[in-house]
């Protein structure tokens, strides 16, 4: 016995560390220095300035005591970002792991395709596109660690420890505190191992029906509750600091309601059918019609097909809600309900192929899933790639920008202390050339958020912001409209750097 305890020991731990490696793979980018307009800003108000700007007006305590520490210990900025992208791999690892635990202990495979299959379609599940916001900003450690509470509630939810509502509760509010968006990932992960317990499970259906809306209702009342703490600490931040932040949509009229309604359209369709540009188009949609075909042809209950279908709604509402009440743009990170239906996809159609034993149909999922887990990975380490050279064409403009800078003083005399910045008709919030995946490649040095900061940064300096003089706008800028960076955007006089932002 105890040898057995020790040998599935050890294969655990090579599982664990397999998969450790194979996440460190697919997201190596990250582990070098790379910037967000965060990162800036972080760079810009230092350690101990950062959180009370941003961190405690959202509520996000974990990450506020985090950046305090790191000003305490004097983390050097570069060893900050690299070290939390670790460990924030760490955390993701841990969560596919763990949720591959939860649904071997559920499914029971004994072939190793099926244990193969089913950890693959983990990877998608977990690690899909809108995954790699969580690593981009300076915290990301503490995202990631939001994502592992959320798979560990849905394992105590399995498991049925004593007091297990208590620790549900525990375990969400924790993954609040570290990023409230996060806590629309757990009510999937809810409904998507029920539906996996029904399919494995003999009983009749209508007491299988019951306990899943029963469970469903407790669940959702805990999520409420956490979310309602979440938005106090929210008010509470914003009180405390006397910020006049307001994040909320109001809708003074009908009119305001059908204007949001349109925009949440737009975001819908930049989000499921562009994913953001991170996958080729469309493919969201031809994954949910692949799935379903496959599941009609491996003969699903119909009571299985309806609770899939729940779940696909349930995905979009949990979405679409915030929008209408946050001013959340488009924004990967707190869209990923939506990125997880894939992986979801995947493995009910794995657990449904269990139930039959017409092997060219088995081998047609395994397929879908190898080939899944193949085009999701190469898109993420591309997307993370292109996110790398968004840096190094910024980089590239903050050096010719500091160059001038310093030929100007060195002709002149002058020191340049001010900064005022103008956008020209159509500015551009990508570089050229660069793919429109949101913040991994947005141009910093366009966000009127950052602008200011990583300014600051490339020239090392401490700007003070001015306004454009009418003069200077009217004759050097008016009208005028680029598609990538020159220097002629940038114009010196007396103290101040006037840049036309393209």
């Amino acid at each position: 016995m105890l040898n057995k305890i020790k040998q599935l020991n050890k294969e655990n731990t090579i599982k664990y560390l397999v998969i450790f490696v194979i996440t460190i793979f697919f997201c190596q980018n990250f582990l070098q220095m790379h910037y967000s307009s965060d990162t800036y800003v972080l760079y810009d108000l230092g350690y101990m300035k950062y959180p009370a700007e941003y961190f405690l007006l959202d509520g996000r305590l974990i990450s506020t005591i985090i950046c305090y520490l790191g000003g305490i210990l004097n983390i050097p900025i570069p060893i900050y970002i690299i070290g939390m992208d670790f460990i924030g791999i760490i955390f993701i690892a841990t969560s596919i792991y763990i949720m591959n635990r939860i649904l071997e202990g559920i499914v029971k495979p004994e072939k190793i395709t099926i244990k193969l299959a089913l950890l693959a379609s983990c990877f998608v599940l977990i690690l899909n596109q809108f995954t790699l916001e969580y690593l981009l900003f300076p915290e990301s450690a503490v995202m990631c660690l939001g994502v592992l509470f959320n798979v560990i509630a849905a394992k105590i939810m399995i498991d049925k420890p004593k007091h297990k509502y208590i620790k549900i509760f525990l375990c969400l509010l924790l993954a609040g505190l570290s990023y409230q968006g996060l806590l629309n990932m757990f009510p999937i992960l809810a409904v998507l191992l029920y539906i996996i317990k029904q399919i494995k499970d003999k009983r009749e259906y209508k007491y299988k029906l019951k306990e899943f809306v029963i469970e469903m209702i407790k669940l959702a009342v805990i999520v409420l509750i956490v979310l309602g703490i979440s938005w106090s600490a929210v008010k509470i931040g914003t009180t405390l600091l006397q910020s006049d932040q307001d994040r909320t949509i109001h809708f003074k009229n009908e009119k305001a309601f059908a204007t949001r309604q349109e925009t949440v359209i737009e975001y819908l369709d930049e989000l499921w059918n562009e994913t953001m540009h991170m996958l080729p188009t469309h493919t969201n949609t031809i994954i949910l019609v692949i799935s379903f075909i496959l599941l009609i042809a491996l003969k699903t209950k119909k009571e299985i097909l309806m609770e899939y279908i729940l779940l696909i709604i349930l995905s979009f509402v949990i979405c679409i809600v915030p929008m209408f009440i946050f001013n959340t743009g488009i924004a990967g990170r707190v869209n990923e309900p939506l990125t997880m239906l894939w992986g979801a996809s995947l493995i009910i159609l794995l657990v449904q192929s269990t139930n039959i034993s017409n092997i060219r149909k088995i081998n047609l999922i395994y397929g879908f899933i190898i080939l899944s887990f193949i085009i999701n990975n190469i898109f993420i380490m591309q997307n993370i790639t292109e996110h790398i050279g968004s840096n190094r064409v910024e980089e590239n403009m903050g050096k010719t920008i500091k160059y001038k800078l310093e030929e100007y003083e060195k002709t002149t005399g002058n020191r340049v202390t001010k900064f005022s910045y103008v956008y020209d008709k159509k500015p551009q919030q990508y570089a050229v050339g660069i793919k429109p995946i949101g913040s991994l490649t947005e141009r910093k040095l366009a966000c009127s958020w950052s602008i200011l900061e990583a300014m600051n940064f490339y020239c090392d300096r401490k700007f003070e912001r001015v306004k454009m003089p009418t003069r200077i706008y009217t004759e050097k800028m008016l009208d005028k409209d680029y598609n990538e960076f020159t220097e002629d955007q940038i114009i010196f006089e007396g103290d101040t750097l006037y840049m036309l932002v393209y």
